[in-house]
């Protein structure tokens, strides 16, 4: 009956209607940025209309990580090409490429989509708004970013909106107050940060970029603000967290794209953070591309919704992770739902990232936790994991709990490890129940499988 209640209180606040787009299509090209480099390797058109596509190389600087920092994804320079419009509806998409195609993967696969090839040109035809990745042969890839109508766009004159037109600006870090709007119009580009402490009601929306041109440590740091919205823009390059939101309530992120390429680039972090929205984003981070945290023993995180997200965690990372810094009285009712991980590797202090976790390190109890229609493309080294440590992995802290976690229509499309570790005769991970779930193209029967690492400090463990 616990089991049952919790499930309506997550869905009750999960709330939220997904409807078909079926409409006439509709597309508007953003402006080139002059200060961008244009690719030569891609030409995009959708419905016939030429998209402005951008190559984008990495600049950190690879010579100032420090030397116990290996990872080899990262110490090389990472390009991917950008094609960012809006488009609704049925969408025609045309990719000439500068070299005769032999072979191109779509994804999500869950998109299902068949492109057409000839020679060096791919058609195919999509449905947004949305995100896609183009893979072909073993060139870097093309991203294409369907954003939805702009809605209620703010005025430029409004004293309370800070605006930036296209064109490349540079204003440093932006300390946003009170019923503040941050507006990044298509065509911008944007070097600098986002900061606010103890405000209300602001906004960060618009179709253009907030670049930290790898010069400010964490471009979004927002602390004790309520009501905060995230919405179009592109996020990318800072040096550490992208979006950190330190008890925080009432966020929302939508449509939001957030490019991480060094040490430590998580995507989006709820830390202490309450009632926070993640929805129809697309997040390429080499850390993880989200990371649910609770520092501070007096900031209990709960009501956490992440869901219709494409995550690549490129070099160290996982999809969605929480912990490993658990040091809050709980972390509760968050839903993971609807998202496509299409990569998670690397190392960590566990041995290894998986494509999504619970890293119990730190007194919180961890419970009710739903996790459903998930698809992982490729997770390198393990599945899944749930694992309550000794608690000193980031700090110095007791052991804490996980409990009450259900993993519903969850697909893995390749065979690895499942890890299910409690820490002590107190510290249990336990009411686990995997529903409908799928290895490799084979149904999850029963905890005997070979998949499962289950140590002794565990109960109740179900596979349905």
């Amino acid at each position: 009956m616990k089991t049952t209640y919790v499930f309506i209180l997550l869905l009750t606040f999960a709330g939220i209607t997904f409807t078909s787009n079926l409409v006439s299509s509709q597309v508007k090209t953003y402006p080139a940025v002059k200060d961008l480099i244009q690719s030569k390797l891609y030409s995009v058109k959708v419905n016939n209309q030429d998209i402005w596509t951008e190559r984008y190389v990495s600049n950190l600087d690879i010579g100032k990580l420090p030397d116990w920092f290996s990872e080899p994804y990262v110490r090389k320079p990472q390009e991917q090409h950008i094609a960012s419009f809006s488009g609704s509806g049925r969408l025609k998409v045309s990719v000439m490429v500068d070299v005769t195609v032999a072979n191109v993967r779509i994804r999500p696969v869950s998109r299902n989509i068949k492109p057409k090839i000839e020679n060096n040109q791919i058609t195919f035809n999509w449905e947004g708004p949305g995100q896609l990745v183009v893979e072909v042969n073993d060139l870097p890839p093309l991203y294409l970013f369907a954003d939805p109508d702009e809605e209620n766009k703010p005025f430029s004159d409004d004293p309370n909106v800070t605006w930036f037109g296209p064109g490349v600006h540079r204003p440093g870090y932006i300390e946003m107050k009170d019923n503040q709007t941050v507006y990044i119009a298509a065509g911008a580009v944007v070097y600098g940060g986002i900061r606010a402490m103890g405000a209300s009601n602001l906004k960060v929306i618009g179709r253009g970029i907030l670049d930290g041109n790898y010069e400010h440590r964490q471009m979004v740091q927002i602390e004790d603000s309520r009501n905060i919205l995230f919405e179009g823009v592109t996020v990318r390059n800072g040096q550490g967290w992208t979006n950190t939101l330190i008890n925080c309530r009432d966020v929302e992120y939508n449509y939001v794209k957030v490019l991480g390429f060094g040490p430590s680039s998580d995507g989006i972090n709820p830390t202490g953070s309450q009632r926070v929205r993640i929805t129809n984003c697309f997040l390429r981070n080499t850390d993880d591309c989200v990371a649910i945290k609770a520092l501070n023993y007096d900031q209990p995180v709960k009501d956490i919704y992440v869901a219709n997200n494409i995550m690549i965690g490129f070099a160290y990372a996982d999809g969605v992770t929480i912990g490993f810094e658990t040091n809050a009285e709980s972390v509760s009712n968050v839903i993971v739902r609807d998202c496509d991980i299409l990569l998670a590797r690397g190392g960590s202090r566990v041995d290894g990232h998986s494509g999504f976790s619970i890293i119990c390190d730190g007194p919180a109890v961890i419970h009710n936790i739903l996790y459903e229609n998930i698809r992982v493309e490729k997770s390198e080294l393990k599945l899944f994991e749930l694992n309550i440590t000794d608690g000193t992995l980031y700090g110095v802290d007791p052991p804490g709990h996980i409990r009450d976690i259900i993993l519903r229509n969850v697909e893995w499309f390749h065979e690895g490890p499942v890890i299910i570790h409690g820490f002590s005769e107190n510290n249990l991970v336990q009411n686990v129940a995997f529903e409908n779930c799928i290895v490799a193209g084979k149904p999850l029967k029963s905890i005997k499988s070979e998949y499962f690492n289950i140590n002794e400090f565990t109960k109740n463990i179900n596979v349905k």
